[in-house]
C-alpha cells in the first residue's frame, strides 16, 4: 500500500512537471523573444503598462511556479521582473512569488514527505543534504546553505521540510538568504530595462564572479559543515561511553 502510495505521487509529480514544463516553454517563447531587442523590450514594458493587473499576475504566477518547479531557472524569472517593474517593485513582487512558492512546497513535502522530493530531486541532490537531519543548529546551517552563491537552492526548498526545522524559521530564514543573489539579479534586470548596458554588464560580471567562486567552494563548505557534524556526534558517543 505505502509503496502504490510513493509510486502515484512520483507519478502525478512527474506528469504534472511535464505539463507545467511545456506550458512555460510556451509562455516564455514570446517573451524571450522581446526581451532580445531594445524594441522588443520596450513593447513588452508597455504591455504590461497597459496591463498591469494581468502582468501582476502572470510575473507572480511564473515566480511561484519557478520555486514549485525545481528544474526552472530561477535567474531568469528574477531578471524578468527587473525589466518589468524595475528596482523596488521588481524586488517586493519577486520576492513575494518565492516567499508564496516556497511555503507551497514545504507544505505539500510536509504532508507527502519523500516521494514528492524524488519526483523533482535526483538521488544525488537528496543524498549531499541529508546531514540536515542530524544538524543540532538546522536554522543556522539551513541559512548558510541559501546565502552561499551556487548553491541548489530549489533543492534545498524540497530537502529542509523533511528536517525538523518550522516553517516560519524556514521562510524567514530562506528570504534572507535567498535576498543578496535577488537584488543583483533585479538590478541587472532594471538596467537592462533601461538600456543601461554598462552597469548591466558590470552587475553580470559581478554576479557571475561570485557564482563561479560559490560553485567552486560550496562542496567544501558543504563538506566541512557534514565534518563539523560527525565530530559533535563521535565526542557524544564518546562521553556517553564515559
Amino acid at each position: 500500500m505505502q509503496k502504490n502510495r510513493k509510486f502515484f505521487i512520483k507519478a502525478v509529480s512527474v506528469a504534472v512537471l511535464i505539463i507545467v514544463l511545456i506550458f512555460i516553454t510556451i509562455l516564455c517563447i514570446p517573451i524571450v523573444r522581446m526581451l532580445a531587442t531594445p524594441e522588443g523590450r520596450e513593447g513588452l514594458e508597455n504591455l504590461v503598462d497597459r496591463n498591469i493587473v494581468l502582468g501582476l499576475a502572470v510575473y507572480l504566477f511564473l515566480q511561484v511556479l519557478q520555486v514549485v518547479v525545481a528544474l526552472i531557472p530561477g535567474g531568469v524569472i528574477q531578471i524578468l521582473g527587473g525589466v518589468l517593474f524595475g528596482n523596488f517593485w521588481g524586488l517586493i513582487l519577486c520576492c513575494a512569488g518565492i516567499l508564496v512558492g516556497s511555503a507551497i512546497v514545504f507544505g505539500v513535502v510536509r504532508k507527502f514527505g519523500m516521494p514528492v522530493v524524488e519526483a523533482f530531486i535526483d538521488r544525488k541532490g537528496i543524498k549531499r543534504f541529508e546531514f540536515l537531519n542530524d544538524v543540532k543548529k538546522v536554522e543556522m546551517v539551513v541559512f548558510i546553505l541559501f546565502l552561499i552563491p551556487g548553491m541548489p537552492k530549489d533543492a534545498l526548498t524540497y530537502i529542509a521540510p523533511l528536517t525538523k526545522i518550522k516553517a516560519s524559521s524556514f521562510l524567514a530564514i530562506s528570504m534572507l538568504g535567498r535576498l543578496p543573489a535577488i537584488i543583483m539579479s533585479i538590478l541587472f534586470g532594471a538596467n537592462l530595462g533601461d538600456g543601461n548596458i554598462l552597469s548591466a554588464v558590470i552587475i553580470f560580471l559581478v554576479v557571475a564572479i561570485v557564482g563561479i567562486v560559490g560553485i567552486l567552494y560550496n562542496n567544501r563548505i558543504v563538506s566541512f559543515i557534514k565534518g563539523k557534524k560527525d565530530a559533535i556526534k563521535e565526542e557524544i558517543k564518546e562521553k556517553k561511553k564515559k
